[in-house]
């Protein structure tokens, strides 16, 4: 049963993403107008993009080498890459993330008490951000006068679930009994996946989270600086794509402000966190696309933008993630299951 309702789900998925770019998209801006602005785009440009893109991947390291050092810089990379790659083509959002990244790491031979802690956090810092970001935007664009009551209800909603998961890690990190229930949820969801991907549950549970959180605190209170940092910047490199992306077809500063494309942006990172469909395709691009046309921007150049930005995003991924899923996979996983 449960198989049956996750390939429904896939093809009900991959329906949506063929109705979105073969009757939405060339809607909004015919695929032939889309091809001529990106013809234009100058090499100088093209350079710039180019090297935007390897700094954002290169930058999804960092969070993971902030809560595991002793993880290499490109193992971290491997591993975090691997992840993203997977979780673009099979549905499952951030917290089938999460429970790829948390195989993948005892794959590294890292422990497992300490590889489903720096899972969690990482999981969290990042959602938080996220959830995060459009209220900011929306802060930015308030004083334009242009932001509309929709983008306001986004802001408002996420900010509020952005509230309401801190709150819930916080608890989580001080009480004993909201620890162990967190990590019974998240080992029960962990299962479900690993059924359908035919998989091993992974070896972790509430009781298990706990005896890491009372073991990681003091690791947690020097790190979180840096992981907070770490996370603001790989996250915003992907910001930094986009706002080239943009400019790199023509779209002005006077036509779309930072803060209206900041806003964009923002709304697009929440959407690509649901589970909707592998990676947000279909539904990042609808929201991108219909959030900037909204704010006045030119039709076939935004089109160009969305896609040449999501295809800087995604195509590297794919390449370099699953050459690392590869080679993990051929790598025997790790035996301890603690710490020494």
């Amino acid at each position: 049963m449960r198989r049956r309702r996750a390939v429904l789900r896939s093809v009900l998925g991959i329906a949506f993403v063929a109705a979105v770019f073969a009757a939405i998209v060339p809607r909004i801006a015919s695929y032939e107008s889309v091809g001529h602005q990106l013809a234009k785009v100058s090499a100088p440009w093209a350079a710039g993009l180019a090297g935007a893109a390897i700094l954002d991947v290169l930058s999804a390291a960092l969070p993971w080498l902030s809560l595991l050092p002793q993880l290499s810089f490109t193992g971290a990379l491997g591993f975090t890459q691997a992840s993203t790659a997977l979780t673009t083509v099979v549905p499952g959002g951030a917290p089938l993330g999460m429970a790829v990244s948390f195989g993948l790491l005892r794959r590294l031979r890292v422990a497992a008490g300490e590889a489903g802690f720096a899972v969690a956090l990482a999981g969290i810092w990042s959602q938080v951000m996220i959830l995060l970001y459009p209220l900011a935007g929306a802060a930015f664009v308030f004083g334009t006068g242009d932001l509309s009551g929709s983008s306001a209800a986004i802001a408002g909603v996420s900010g509020a679930a952005a509230a309401v998961l801190a709150v819930l890690a916080v608890a989580a990190l001080r009480s004993a009994a909201a620890t162990r229930r967190l990590g019974d949820a998240a080992a029960r969801f962990a299962a479900r996946v690993t059924r359908i991907l035919r998989r091993h549950p992974p070896p972790w549970s509430g009781e298990a989270l706990l005896r890491a959180r009372n073991e990681r605190l003091a690791h947690l209170r020097r790190r979180w600086p840096s992981l907070t940092a770490a996370t603001l910047a790989n996250q915003l490199s992907g910001y930094v794509v986009f706002e080239l992306s943009l400019r790199a077809v023509g779209i002005s500063f006077e036509s779309l402000p930072p803060g209206e494309s900041f806003l964009a942006w923002s709304i697009g990172r929440v959407i690509s966190s649901l589970p909707l469909t592998p990676g947000g395709i279909g539904v990042v691009e609808l929201g991108l696309i219909g959030t900037l046309v909204g704010f006045g921007a030119p039709h076939e150049r935004v089109v160009a933008a969305v896609l040449l930005f999501r295809g800087l995003i995604i195509v590297p991924t794919l390449l370099v993630g699953g050459v690392a899923l590869l080679v993990l996979r051929l790598r025997p996983p790790g035996l301890p299951t603690e710490p020494a």
